[in-house]
C-alpha cells in the first residue's frame, strides 16, 4: 500500500534514482503507474528539488496530449511519488523501428499532436528538452488510432527560472547539458539559454527521422562528430534523403525551417509549426483531425491553478473517474534520466520501464535500439546528462570539448575580425 491511496501490483522497472510501478487507486480502482523516488535518494537535495519540480510541472499541464498525472505527494515516512495514468499502445520508437520509414502525412499528423502538448507547456514557461520518439507514445482512441501522447518532462526546463520555489538550490549548473545529443538544438549543445525554439528543432529532428529513416546527419563520426554536424552542416532535404520515399517540395520546407541552425530563422512557436503542418496536410488534401492548440502568450485557464501550484481535483482529473471524452490533462511516467538503467514497454504493454545493463554517464550518440529499449532515469546536477548510449571510451570527452572550445573560439575571433 502507499500513502493509504494506492495498491502497489508489481514493479514495472527501476533505475538508479527510483522506480515505476503499476498500481490501482483505491478510491475508484483506476490503474495507475507509480514513480517513486528511492528513498535513499531523498538525502540529495537537488535531486529531491528536481523530483518535486517534476510533479509540480506535470500537475499544471492539461493538454489532452500529454500525459495525465493524478497525484504527487509525499508519504508520512518521507517517499515522494507521483502517480500517472497507465497507457496502453505503443511508443512512436516503436513504431518506427517496425514501419519505417513513415508515410509524411502520418508524421505531420503527429507532430500537430505533439505540437498541441508543448504549445501548453511553453505558454508556462517549460521547454521539454528531451522529444524523440522514444518519449512519444501512440494510444488507440475512438475515430484516432494513433493518439498522441508526449511523456518525460523529467529534464525540462523551466524558462522563467529554474527552480519553482525561490529558496531550493539552483537544479541546473551553469552550461550544463541536457537531453539525447541527436535531437539537441545548436544553442542547447552549446549549454546556452533556451525556449520553445529548441523544441521546435528537435521536432525536426524527429519528423526527418520518421520520414527518410535516418538521422540528418548519418554520417557523423562519434559524439565529436555529431556535436560539429549540428553546428555547422546543413541537412539534406528530406527527399533526397531517402530515394524509396517520395517527399513533395513543401514538407522540405516545413522540416528544414525547424533545423535552422539559429533559432530566429525557425518557426516562432509550436503553433506557427502546427498551422504551417496542417496547411501541408489540407493542401495535399489529407484533412488531419483538428488540433486545438493554446497560443505560446496566452495565460493559463480561468480557474486553474497558478504555475508552481498543484491543481485541485476539479480542475486536474486527479481522483475523477474519466470522461467519456478526451479531456485536458497532465503528466509523464519516467523519472529524470540516467547513466544507469533505461527501459521500456513491453511490446502492447505499458510505456514504462524494463531494466537494460547500466552504462557510464557519458554524452554518446543514440543508437538504433530494440523496441524495448526507452529513456530512463536521470544523473544529479553533476556534469552533462544524455540519454545513455553504445559504450564509448572516455577519451571521448576531450574531443568533445575540443570541438565545443573551438566552435567557441572559432565565433570570438569571427566578431573579433
Amino acid at each position: 500500500m502507499l500513502n493509504n491511496r494506492f495498491k502497489i501490483e508489481s514493479k514495472i522497472g527501476e533505475g538508479g534514482f527510483g522506480a515505476v510501478y503499476r498500481g490501482v487507486q483505491l478510491s475508484n480502482q483506476r490503474k495507475v503507474a507509480l514513480k517513486l523516488l528511492h528513498p535513499e535518494m531523498t538525502k540529495d537535495k537537488n535531486l529531491v528539488a528536481r523530483f518535486r519540480r517534476e510533479g509540480l510541472v506535470l500537475c499544471n499541464l492539461k493538454d489532452a496530449h500529454t500525459i495525465t498525472t493524478y497525484d504527487f505527494d509525499q508519504t508520512p515516512d518521507g517517499t515522494l511519488y507521483i502517480a500517472m495514468e497507465l497507457l496502453e499502445g505503443r511508443s512512436l520508437h516503436q513504431t518506427f523501428q517496425a514501419q519505417a520509414p513513415m508515410d509524411w502525412r502520418r508524421v505531420f499528423k503527429i507532430i500537430a499532436e505533439m505540437c498541441s502538448s508543448l504549445a501548453e507547456a511553453h505558454a508556462q514557461g517549460v521547454v521539454h528538452r528531451d522529444l524523440k520518439p522514444e518519449n512519444v507514445y501512440l494510444e488507440n482512441r475512438p475515430g484516432n488510432p494513433e493518439f498522441v501522447k508526449i511523456l518525460d518532462f523529467g529534464i525540462a526546463k523551466v524558462m522563467r527560472g529554474e527552480a519553482i520555489d525561490p529558496q531550493s538550490p539552483q537544479l541546473t549548473a551553469t552550461g550544463q547539458t541536457l537531453g539525447t545529443l541527436e535531437y539537441m538544438s545548436p544553442e542547447q549543445l552549446m549549454g546556452k539559454s533556451l525556449d520553445g525554439r529548441s523544441d521546435v528543432y528537435a521536432l525536426g529532428v524527429v519528423a526527418y527521422e520518421l520520414i527518410t529513416k535516418r538521422l540528418p546527419f548519418p554520417d557523423a563520426k562519434g559524439p565529436a562528430g555529431l556535436i560539429t554536424a549540428q553546428l555547422r552542416q546543413t541537412p539534406m532535404p528530406p527527399s533526397k534523403a531517402n530515394a524509396q520515399v517520395t517527399v513533395p517540395a513543401v514538407v522540405d520546407k516545413v522540416v528544414l525551417k525547424c533545423l535552422e541552425k539559429d533559432k530566429n530563422n525557425r518557426y516562432a512557436d509550436v503553433t506557427a509549426l502546427a498551422t504551417a503542418v496542417q496547411e501541408v496536410l489540407l493542401g495535399a488534401g489529407s484533412a488531419p483531425q483538428p488540433v486545438a492548440l493554446m497560443p505560446v502568450d496566452e495565460p493559463r485557464r480561468p480557474g486553474s491553478a497558478p504555475y508552481g501550484q498543484l491543481a485541485t481535483p476539479a480542475e486536474s482529473h486527479h481522483g475523477l473517474s474519466p470522461a467519456p471524452v478526451p479531456t485536458p490533462v497532465v503528466g509523464v511516467p519516467h523519472l529524470p534520466q540516467s547513466p544507469t538503467p533505461s527501459y521500456g514497454p513491453p511490446e502492447g504493454g505499458s510505456p514504462y520501464p524494463a531494466p537494460r545493463a547500466p552504462m557510464a554517464p557519458m554524452m554518446v550518440p543514440r543508437q538504433p535500439a530494440p523496441p524495448q529499449q526507452q529513456p530512463g532515469f536521470a544523473p544529479g546536477p553533476q556534469g552533462p546528462i544524455v540519454e545513455p548510449r553504445a559504450g564509448t571510451q572516455p577519451w571521448v570527452w576531450v574531443m568533445v570539448g575540443v570541438v565545443v572550445l573551438g566552435a567557441v573560439a572559432g565565433a570570438a575571433l569571427a566578431l573579433l575580425l
